[in-house]
């Protein structure tokens, strides 16, 4: 069936006309998108009408926690890459040049994982002190054990967003100047998005930006899911029990501007992956967003 799902998503693509990589040299491209493509990409995914039961739903609701947990008990810290790219995209994040002042910029981080975007931003800007959660417990010991791992600039604890308050030294604080949401909303059911959305925005100080970016609708991943994995609409359980939601930039921003947020940036990226060695080109989308809190 996985094949299946692959060689329908071939066709979409093909069908759509999309111009595909063929450069030897090229490992990276922009994804052409056209309005064809998306009601192609659509139609595949109403095919799949039948959702998992609501035994199971709640059962994978229950262990959200207690599945990712397990993730990264099997992976460790070898499954993400560090993301050595975030001072570039969210500039804001970025040391600023000539700039020698001692005092302190707060991020907060939800979804931490086990470090891989913290810590290159902590390695790049001397300034940012981070205040990283997760809501696997095993995550946040293999953090604790990151060689560049510093507790006098990073405080990194288990937090669930749905039930538990933020840490203490927020409010201490008074505030976040900044806060990271990468690839975590998408592992929550969608009925608890906005209250997730909300307690990041009242962290953050007015005047501080939230920076966005999740999977985006018609992801290849999505397209490929079989059936008796969908949960609801563009809501999906992987082998591994753990969930993925796949937005469009519509729903991000009613999101973030029903938190009292201002939209500053909102787009999706499209993106064709060359993998030479096995002869395939991978298509992603995600949505990457910039909101700020108004004064």
């Amino acid at each position: 069936m996985a094949d299946m799902n692959k060689k329908i998503e071939e066709d979409v693509v093909k069908a759509a006309g999309v111009a595909v990589i063929d450069d030897d040299g090229l490992l990276v491209a922009d994804d052409e998108w056209t309005e064809e493509r998306e009601e192609l990409a659509k139609a595949l995914l109403e095919q799949d009408k039948k959702v998992v039961p609501p035994f199971w739903q709640n059962k994978y609701e229950k262990e959200a926690a207690k599945s990712w947990d397990l993730f990264y008990k099997r992976n460790s810290t070898n499954f993400y890459k560090d993301r050595h790219y975030l001072h570039l995209v969210f500039s804001d994040l970025a040391p600023k040049e000539g700039d020698t002042s001692d005092e302190k910029t707060w991020l907060l981080e939800v979804g931490c994982g086990v470090g891989n975007a913290a810590l290159p931003l902590l390695e790049v800007n001397p300034r940012l002190h981070v205040v990283a959660i997760d809501f696997a417990a095993k995550a946040v010991e293999l953090f604790h054990q990151q060689p560049l791992y510093d507790p006098s600039r990073c405080h990194v604890s288990v937090c669930d967003i749905t039930t538990d308050p933020l840490p203490a030294v927020i409010d201490a604080e008074g505030g976040v100047h900044f806060a990271l949401f990468m690839f975590c909303l998408s592992a929550l059911h969608p009925d608890k998005m906005q209250a997730a959305v909300q307690k990041i925005a009242d962290a953050v100080k007015p005047g501080g930006k939230i920076f966005f970016r999740d999977y985006g609708r018609y992801d290849q991943a999505q397209l490929r899911f079989k059936p008796g994995h969908k949960l609801a609409d563009n809501f999906y359980v992987r082998q591994d029990n753990t969930r993925a939601y796949y937005f469009t930039i519509d729903e991000v921003r009613d999101l973030f501007v029903a938190a009292g947020l201002v939209e500053r940036e909102n787009e999706y990226i499209r993106r064709q992956y060359s993998n030479r060695s096995q002869g395939v080109v991978r298509f992603r989308v995600w949505v990457h967003a910039i909101f700020e809190k108004p004064l």
